[in-house]
């Protein structure tokens, strides 16, 4: 019994190691949800799911450039966010498995129930992901974005799981 663990260990440990085909782009679809505080009494709102994608170009196998739309939906009646982000990231290979942390700016719109807002964010993020054989990439991803202070309502962070095809 304890064999058989440890050879599923080792072949796991092996697999996780031996290298992945290095491609030049990827593209995922991501689901995930966001937070941000109240402002009128410093709680945290709860925001709903978060769903998009985003095409990433590799460099060297190492610096990593992406471009991601994310729609946000809020617990707030007709509240919602949608995202356009730029990232650069670095991301070293370590087998199958690539760490990496970045930074990302773009442009946000903020649907509201009277007035909708519209202006820029900035985020910095943190993640991994884990490259199969055919391509399949899986990934996670958490995000401390930060929204204008005037902006109407906050989203302070987000995270999301992305299942993707590199080519």
């Amino acid at each position: 019994m304890k064999l058989a663990r440890a050879a599923a260990a080792a072949l796991a440990l092996a697999f996780a190691l031996l290298p992945a085909a290095a491609s030049a782009a990827e593209i995922t679809g991501l689901i995930g949800k966001g937070g941000g505080p109240d402002q009128s009494v410093g709680e945290r709102v709860d925001w709903g799911n978060c769903y998009g994608g985003m095409l990433t170009i590799t460099l060297f196998n190492f610096v990593h450039g992406e471009v991601e739309g994310i729609y946000t939906g809020s617990e707030l009646t007709d509240t919602s966010l949608l995202t356009l982000n730029g990232k650069a990231y670095l991301g070293p290979s370590i087998g199958r498995f690539v760490p990496y942390g970045g930074i990302g700016a773009g442009v946000y719109r903020l649907g509201l129930p009277v007035d909708d807002d519209q202006g820029t964010v900035a985020l910095v993020f943190a993640g991994a992901k884990v490259k199969f054989p055919f391509g399949l990439v899986i990934r996670g991803e958490y995000q401390w974005i930060d929204l204008p202070d005037a902006a109407p309502v906050q989203l302070d962070h987000r995270y999301f799981f992305g299942l993707g095809l590199s080519f």
